[in-house]
C-alpha cells in the first residue's frame, strides 16, 4: 500500500489559531500525536513541539509560542478521541507533566505491529517502510527544539513523525480486529499508560534501583537515599546522576557506613562529592539504620536460582513455542526476567504462582500450557534430590 506524499505542516503559534484547530481534532475519531523536547541537563522536559495529526494534515504547535493550553487538554482527556502514538513510553510523561492528563484512549502502533505480527519494537521508519513502502529519512531528532525559528528541516522532519500515524492506525487496528486481538492490545495500552503514571511518581526511582541480595536493612537505607536524591533533583530542575549516580546510591546502601571515613571506597563518590553530600548521606543511613524491624522494606527475590534453572529453561522453551504460534517475539510475550523469577518462586512454593506481570491475554495463553506441564513436578523433584544430597 503507498500513500501520496504528505503535506507541509503547519506551524501553530497562536493561542487563537490553536483553540480553532482543537475544536476540530475534538470531532475527529483519532488524532496522532508525537512531542520533541530538550532533557539533557534538566529533570523536567523542556517541551519544544507537540505535532498533532487529523485528517485534513500535520501541525507542530509550538509550546514555547502558546500560552493557553486548555485546548490541548480538551483534547489529550476527550475520551471519544483516540490519541496515536508510536512507541510513546517518554511521550505519556512528557504530555502528563505539559497539560496535566494522561492522553486517554490510547492507540501504540508499535505494540500494535507487534501483535499484528511484524515484529518487535519496530521503530517509526521500518513500520512506515513496511505498511507503506516509503522510506523516510532521520536527521535532525538531537536538535534544539526550543529554538526559535524552526528550520525547514525541523519543520519537515517533526510532520512526517505524525504523518502516517493515524493510516498505520487504520491499517493496524483492521489486522487487530481480523486476528481478534483488539482487545489484547487495549490490555496493553492500558498498561502503557501504567508504566507512565509509576514513572511519575517518586517512589519509582528506588523501585528502580533495588538489587536482589540486599537486605531489608540496606533497602531502608536505599529507599532514603533515593527519595533524598529524587527531592533534590526536582528542586534544582537536574537529573538524578547530576546529584549522584545511581551506582553510588546502591553502593553507600550496601555498605550503610558509620563514618565519613567509611564513604572513602564508595564507587563515584570523590572527594568533592563527599564534603558536600557526606554528611547528609550519613544522616540517612543512621535513620535507616534506626528503624524497628517491622518498619523495614520487604526483600527483592532472586531471580534464577540454581534450584529453579531446568524450570527457567523448560519454562523458557515453552514460552518461545507458544509465541512462535502466535507470531509474537517470545520476550514480548515473556520477559526473560519475569520468566525467571517467576520459575524461582513458583518452585519455592511448590504450586504455580502468577504474577501481576502475566494477567489477561498473556494469562490466557500462556496457562493452559504451563499446567499442563510437568515443569514444576520435575523441578521439584530435582530440589528433593539434591537435598538428599547434601545431606
Amino acid at each position: 500500500m503507498t500513500l501520496p506524499p504528505p503535506p507541509t505542516p503547519e506551524v501553530v503559534d497562536r493561542d487563537d489559531r490553536l483553540a480553532d484547530l482543537a475544536e476540530r481534532w475534538l470531532r475527529e475519531p483519532a488524532v496522532g500525536l508525537d512531542t520533541e523536547f530538550v532533557r539533557e541537563r534538566t529533570f523536567f522536559a523542556r517541551l519544544g513541539l507537540i505535532q498533532v495529526a487529523d485528517s485534513e494534515g500535520c501541525y507542530l504547535v509550538d509550546m514555547v509560542s502558546i500560552r493557553d493550553r486548555a485546548p490541548l487538554v480538551a483534547v489529550v482527556q476527550a475520551p471519544e478521541v483516540t490519541k496515536v502514538f508510536h512507541s510513546p513510553s517518554e511521550d505519556l510523561e512528557i504530555l502528563h507533566q505539559a497539560v496535566g492528563h494522561p492522553p486517554e484512549p490510547l492507540f501504540d502502533c508499535q505494540v500494535a505491529a507487534t501483535l499484528c505480527g511484524l515484529g518487535g519494537s519496530l521503530g517509526y521508519v521500518r513500520l512506515v517502510s513496511r505498511l507503506f513502502d516509503v522510506e523516510l529519512e532521520k536527521g535532525v531528532q538531537r536538535s534544539n527544539w526550543l529554538r526559535r525559528p524552526l528550520s525547514d528541516e525541523q519543520v519537515r522532519y517533526a510532520g512526517l513523525d505524525v504523518a502516517y500515524l493515524l493510516p498505520a492506525h487504520e491499517r493496524l487496528l483492521a489486522r487487530l480486529r481480523e486476528l481478534g486481538r483488539e482487545g489484547w492490545a487495549g490490555e496493553d495500552f492500558d498498561r502503557l499508560l501504567q508504566t507512565a503514571e509509576a514513572r511519575l511518581d517518586p517512589a519509582w526511582s528506588y523501585n528502580r534501583l533495588r538489587r536482589p541480595g540486599m537486605s531489608r536493612r540496606q533497602l531502608a537505607a536505599l529507599e532514603a537515599l533515593s527519595a533524598w536524591r529524587e527531592r533534590r533533583a526536582r528542586r534544582r530542575d537536574v537529573p538524578r546522576g547530576f546529584v549522584l549516580k545511581d551506582e553510588t546510591l546502591v553502593d553507600v546502601a550496601r555498605r550503610l557506613p558509620r563514618t565519613s571515613e567509611d564513604l572513602a571506597p564508595v564507587k563515584s563518590l570523590g572527594p568533592r562529592q563527599t564534603r558536600r553530600y557526606g554528611p547528609k548521606l550519613l544522616e540517612l543511613v543512621r535513620g535507616a539504620r534506626s528503624l524497628p524491624e517491622d518498619q523495614l522494606p520487604g526483600r527483592l527475590e532472586r531471580s534464577g536460582r540454581r534450584s529453579s534453572s531446568r524450570v527457567s529453561e523448560g519454562l523458557r522453551k515453552l514460552v518461545a513455542r507458544v509465541a512462535a504460534d502466535l507470531d509474537v517475539p517470545a520476550e514480548f510475550l515473556l520477559p526473560r526476567r519475569t520468566l525467571e523469577a517467576w520459575a524461582a518462586r513458583s518452585l519455592e512454593r511448590g504450586t504455580w504462582v502468577w504474577p501481576a506481570e502475566i494477567e489477561g491475554w498473556r494469562r490466557s495463553v500462556l496457562q493452559p500450557e504451563v499446567e499442563c506441564s510437568a515443569l514444576l513436578e520435575a523441578g521439584a523433584s530435582r530440589k528433593r534430590r539434591n537435598r538428599s544430597l547434601r545431606r
